[in-house]
């Protein structure tokens, strides 16, 4: 079944994007790189158009199997309804699942640092075209009819969407988590608190910290203020 988490909104399952990732693999032409390019959406929360331009230099690895991948701004292109931070370079993390798969992909190809990874098999670059038609291709053999007819993956950013949902849910959800989560997403934490408020958990009545908020917004003790002293016309 999909993820509901609320009432028009729905998220693929942990179970659908790994399906998804392995349907890709299977395919006779360009499996393994379309493999490569959705885990980028699906595991590192990227924008489909940072990940066709990432190239093998954006990829750190560190010693124990994780990485980070750079990603660079595109142009003066900013929208502000994916982001307040939209052309700012940041760090996203990458997980070892992750991290095999690009290192994988790099080695079958023999790619050099300035070489973008994510290309097809016969040498054209992957465009946008291309991969929303394997999407299309994914979400109809993955999803059960009913889930197919609703508008659970409807796009390819569904695995992006996914991706920040599990990151929010599996962190303690203060306020510097929410934070780095914004930064890894490449949005502004008003924004991400915005658009995946059915992720965050809603304090109990006995976490609220009512003491505090009624010192910030008591009125100040106007009886013992000292009386304004009368002022004397000529």
């Amino acid at each position: 079944m999909a993820a509901v988490v609320g009432a028009k909104t729905f998220h693929l399952t942990d179970r659908q994007c790994t399906s998804i990732l392995d349907w890709a693999a299977e395919q006779p032409q360009n499996g393994l790189v379309l493999r490569a390019f959705l885990a980028s959406i699906a595991l590192a929360a990227l924008q489909p158009k940072e990940a066709l331009v990432l190239r093998v230099r954006d990829v750190e690895l560190a010693d124990d199997g994780n990485g980070w991948l750079l990603i660079r701004p595109q142009g003066q292109e900013r929208r502000e309804t994916d982001s307040e931070r939209a052309g700012a370079e940041r760090r996203v993390p990458a997980c070892r699942e992750l991290v095999a798969l690009l290192k994988a992909e790099i080695a079958r190809r023999d790619l050099r640092p300035d070489d973008a990874i994510f290309v097809l098999d016969d040498g054209r670059p992957l465009t946008a075209p291309v991969y929303r038609k394997i999407w299309q291709q994914a979400r109809a053999a993955v999803l059960e009819a009913h889930e197919a007819d609703s508008s659970l993956g409807r796009n390819i950013s569904a695995l992006r969407d996914a991706c920040i949902a599990a990151w929010l849910k599996n962190g303690d959800q203060s306020a510097a988590h929410i934070f780095v989560v914004a930064e890894c997403a490449g949005m502004s934490a008003p924004r991400l608190a915005e658009r995946f408020a059915h992720c965050l958990r809603k304090p109990t009545r006995d976490e609220i910290p009512w003491d505090r908020l009624e010192a910030a917004l008591a009125l100040p003790d106007l009886a013992n203020e000292p009386a304004p002293s009368a002022v004397h016309c000529p």
